[in-house]
């Protein structure tokens, strides 16, 4: 979501949520697991307060933490599993922003929001290795990267997903490729494309449209060619951050109601239907999700009430693989 327009955000599809929770209220279960209850949450508590509401997160396994950054400043924080408190890995600065965010190969790739800016870190030096401008009037909002090294982000107010290349990354800059995903996917008042995922590290994409809760899977071809088609699957209104885990499409709703969704993709990720639902006393805002060792980690980012402190939620993935 965004920063100050997220709140109206929210609201708008408030009352869309309670509709689509009753049309998946049979679905919801605790999901397959051998019958122990699942250990209670970890709560990490972000220090000192960002400069506002804090959005993305990614894991890397190889320092054994994970980021979270701030879309007040583009800070980056970082924690690790077995501290509560998550601190300053990378200092904010006036005019820039972080939001949605994943770690591939030694390097932190980040989505810079209103910014336009899509900024690469490396995680050993915390030097920016590369950076790229799509223009003002846009929000980027949350990227994946390819086993190939490209790396797709969505726009959630431009009809566009944009498209960086790893020859790019290594070149440190260059010019964004922008694939247009109308008239396929019709944008709409408030924010449209929000999470992303790949299918099988390839080019084969799946999108969340926030204020319709729609999913859409986006073939990419060479020369800016795109097959989008609509997932035939419930709606998941306010749908953000996403990944896939044991063959499941897991997708964070910041609510009301806060949850996340569970479901199985069939048909080459045509179809695909809810599972089970996980919701937890401690989610409040959710807003992305990220998977660490036997942890999902979900930021609230509390866009609602941005009440204080901001945290990220541990849940247990026991039975939820």
């Amino acid at each position: 979501m965004s920063i100050r327009k997220a709140v109206s955000a929210v609201l708008a599809v408030a009352l869309v949520g309670a509709f689509a929770s009753a049309a998946v209220a049979k679905d919801k279960h605790p999901g397959p697991g051998n019958g122990k209850p699942a250990k209670a949450p970890l709560v990490f508590t972000l220090q000192p307060d960002p400069a506002a509401n804090p959005e993305g997160v990614a894991w890397d396994p190889v320092t054994r933490s994970f980021f979270v950054g701030s879309t007040g400043d583009g800070a980056i924080y970082q924690g690790t599993i077995g501290n509560p408190a998550v601190g300053v890995f990378i200092a904010g600065a006036a005019g820039k922003s972080a939001v949605g965010m994943k770690v591939f190969h030694g390097k932190l790739y980040v989505a810079g929001g209103s910014t336009g800016t899509i900024t690469v870190y490396d995680i050993a030096t915390k030097a920016v290795v590369a950076t790229f401008n799509t223009g003002a009037g846009g929000f980027l909002n949350d990227l994946v990267v390819t086993g190939h090294g490209d790396v797709y982000v969505t726009d959630s107010t431009r009809p566009i997903l944009w498209h960086v290349t790893r020859a790019q990354v290594n070149a440190g800059s260059g010019t964004p490729e922008a694939i247009s995903v109308d008239p396929e996917i019709a944008y709409q008042t408030g924010f449209n494309l929000n999470g992303i995922v790949a299918l099988d590290n390839s080019k084969r994409l799946i999108v969340v449209q926030s204020n319709t809760g729609k999913l859409f899977r986006i073939d990419v071809r060479r020369n800016g060619g795109r097959r989008i088609t609509q997932v035939n699957a419930n709606l998941l209104p306010g749908g953000d951050g996403m990944l896939i885990s044991n063959g499941r499409l897991v997708v964070v709703q910041g609510g009301p109601p806060a949850q996340i969704t569970f479901l199985k993709l069939r048909g080459h990720a045509t179809r695909a239907k809810v599972e089970f639902v996980r919701t937890d006393p401690t989610l409040r805002g959710p807003s992305t999700i990220a998977r660490a060792r036997n942890l999902f980690l979900v930021v609230n980012a509390d866009f609602a009430t941005s009440q204080k402190p901001f945290t990220v939620v541990g849940l247990s993935r026991h039975g939820n693989h």
